[in-house]
């Protein structure tokens, strides 16, 4: 009798299974050794419990009650990183049905194993090279499975079950898919492996298989019947033939992340469409927001470039206590008077007067409505304004009422032909002749609620259009050493002594384009919270996809369970597969608002999109961070998996 410890033993080992309420025994007690280097053929028909024995000495199943030892190790109480161990460095899987990953070539099948262990990058690729020549595959290394035999995928799998340095082969029905040329073949390269040392345990229900192994285990109904060896076989063994694994241990953290990056993205490769379907919706999400963003970005520059035209040494005074509140006695609360007391201020450069009147203009028989502004001489150069064509109007124009006109750029466009001189050209306001004397650009909004506009002498608006109007409201410059604050303080000091009371309310851009501000800010916040839903709602469809991704491939996880991968390998890389979705999806989605930004520039030039790294940093985070969360749930749920229930599945 050997006194060699066994590689393989197990002591009164049971098996059931549940099934509802009622408890089925697949395996009841029992009891062997199996010594190294020994190549033993495990025999019974189908159902007879042969498989399921394979599965608890391959550590792919526990026992429920006896004892298994590997090589000395438990693994009864072992746990799921524990087997996985036990798998990587002492167990080697050939399957009747290959189990190959059809979108890896063959050389990257044959890795797989050596994907789990410190095995460094150079000593895996010469061992795949070794272990392919040994069996004949040097040059198919680069085909897929579905580009190989029946008899190539089997040897494909074997290599795959050396890479490790596997001292138990586990053949489960080994010739079962071959034809007899190729499963005689198979058997070869059994013996061969067997006389490099290799313990080889063949599960098979066809005899003329089992008779080629030193010995033959029956089993029927759950039970060994017969445990013999075969004589006719030889026992003896050649040294092992292929060099020995220097390291098979576990990988280090970052080895592992990077192999599991390396992975994920095979697998991304591998599923095209699959990927760009989950990536679809974060593409279209981060694009949402970062457009979004773009969009409040852009309309706030536009906005407050329209508003720094006006200048910040102006205030606009009007009458009654606030935008609203004018009672009617108030309407006349601003006067000539008023401008000629604020002109006297040291600190004030100018004031003019401001009232509007609606009309119409005629030219060439056509009619335009028309808001006109009556204004004073000043009122150009203390708002900034600047003259495209010839002049503003002079003080003779003021105290003479002078029909004259300066037109702004959108009524020069609707009232002339492109390139026509409008200077000296006459149009009919109110039943006469108006001379048009100027073309000023103006600032800020170029319609006024559906009117063309242009400005007029004040006195001219209420001597020929409007009638005795009261001032709608002074424009003022200040000082540039004076603050906005201050001048609004000292403005309703003056005026208040003036009045005798507080019957008019001034008012700075500052406090415009806080408000415009605020406004835009809401409407960015309300685009951008409608686009954030939008990638959450991504995030819910990366995970359904994950989630039917992991249905799909829970043979491929049986695969990469049985070869040596720890459920945290499993849950890593369809972890790091979520991400790298969201992570390229993310990317997408900025080129995509990049490309959108393009086309909105060639639509309009009111405002453009502005880009800031602020969003785009948001949003990559943002979308890496939807991968780790959507993708938790997948990935633990692959992570959980049963080795032999994956494997089943095809």
């Amino acid at each position: 009798m050997s006194t060699t410890p066994p590689i393989v033993a197990l002591r009164n080992v049971c098996r059931e299974f549940q099934a509802g309420e009622q408890v089925i025994p697949v395996l009841n007690d029992i009891s062997l050794t199996i010594q190294p280097g020994e190549m033993v053929a495990i025999m019974g028909a189908s159902g007879s419990g042969k498989s399921t024995l394979m599965n608890i000495i391959g550590c792919l199943d526990r026992p429920s009650r006896g004892e298994v030892f590997i090589n000395g190790d438990a693994v009864q109480n072992a746990d799921s990183v524990q087997l996985a161990e036990l798998r990587s460095r002492y167990l080697g899987f050939i399957f009747q049905r290959y189990h190959l990953m059809p979108y890896l070539t063959a050389e990257e099948n044959i890795a797989i194993p050596a994907l789990y262990t410190a095995m460094p990058e150079e000593e895996r690729r010469s061992r795949t090279a070794e272990l392919a020549c040994k069996l004949g595959l040097e040059n198919r290394l680069h085909h897929r499975p579905a580009q190989l035999s029946g008899g190539q995928q089997q040897r494909v799998s074997v290599c795959r079950a050396l890479i490790n340095g596997a001292q138990v082969i586990l053949a489960d029905e080994p010739t079962g898919a071959l034809d007899s040329a190729s499963g005689k073949a198979l058997m070869d390269v059994l013996h061969q492996l067997h006389d490099d040392g290799h313990t080889v345990i063949i599960v098979t229900h066809d005899r003329n298989v089992a008779e080629q192994a030193q010995r033959i285990i029956e089993i029927s109904d759950g039970r060994i019947i017969a445990d013999e060896l075969n004589l006719a076989q030889d026992t003896g063994y050649a040294p092992h033939a292929l060099a020995a694994v220097k390291d098979n241990g576990r990988a280090s953290l970052w080895r592992g992340l990077h192999e599991s990056l390396r992975m994920a993205w095979r697998s991304l490769v591998g599923h095209r469409m699959r990927a760009f379907l989950s990536m679809l919706g974060i593409i279209i999400g981060i694009s949402s927001v970062v457009s979004s963003m773009a969009v409040g970005e852009g309309a706030r520059e536009a906005i407050m470039s329209e508003i720094g035209k006006l200048g910040n040494t102006t205030l606009e005074i009007r009458p009654g206590t606030g935008w609203g509140s004018k009672r009617q006695d108030m309407e006349r609360a601003l006067s000539n008077d008023d401008i000629a007391s604020l002109e006297k201020l040291p600190w004030v450069v100018g004031a003019s007067p401001v009232m509007s009147a609606s009309t119409i203009v005629i030219r060439q028989g056509l009619d335009y409505s028309m808001m006109l502004t009556g204004v004073a001489e000043n009122f150009f150069s203390l708002q900034g304004i600047q003259f495209v064509r010839g002049f503003g109007f002079t003080h003779r124009d003021i105290v003479d009422g002078e029909p004259v006109l300066v037109l702004d750029e959108t009524s020069y466009e609707a009232l002339f032909a492109k390139g026509e001189d409008p200077l000296d050209k006459l149009v009919q306001i109110g039943g006469a002749p108006w001379r048009v004397i100027g073309v000023a650009s103006r600032p800020g909004p170029k319609m006024i609620g559906g009117f063309i506009s242009g400005w007029v002498p004040w006195t001219s608006l209420q001597q020929r259009i409007s009638g005795d109007r009261p001032l709608e409201s002074i424009v003022l410059r200040f000082d540039e050493s004076i603050k906005p604050k201050e001048a609004i303080s000292r403005v309703d000091h003056h005026l208040i002594r003036e009045h005798g009371r507080k019957d008019f309310f001034a008012q700075n851009d500052d406090r415009l384009a806080s408000a415009l501000q605020k406004t835009s800010d809401s409407m960015s916040l309300l685009i951008t919270a409608i686009a954030a839903i939008s990638l959450v709602v991504g995030g819910v469809g990366v995970m359904n996809i994950m989630l039917v991704s992991v249905t799909e491939r829970t043979h491929e996880i049986g695969i990469r369970l049985s070869v040596g991968a720890r459920p945290s390998d499993i849950m890593n890389q369809f972890l790091i597969e979520a991400v790298v979705i969201c992570a390229l999806g993310g990317l997408i989605g900025l080129v995509g608002s990049w490309i959108a930004g393009q086309i909105f520039s060639l639509v309009t030039s009111e405002f453009s999109l502005v880009f800031t790294w602020l969003p785009v940093i948001i949003a990559c985070g943002f979308s890496a961070l939807i991968g780790l969360t959507f993708g938790y749930f997948p990935a633990r749920r692959a992570a959980r998996l049963n080795p032999t229930e994956a494997l089943a599945r095809e």
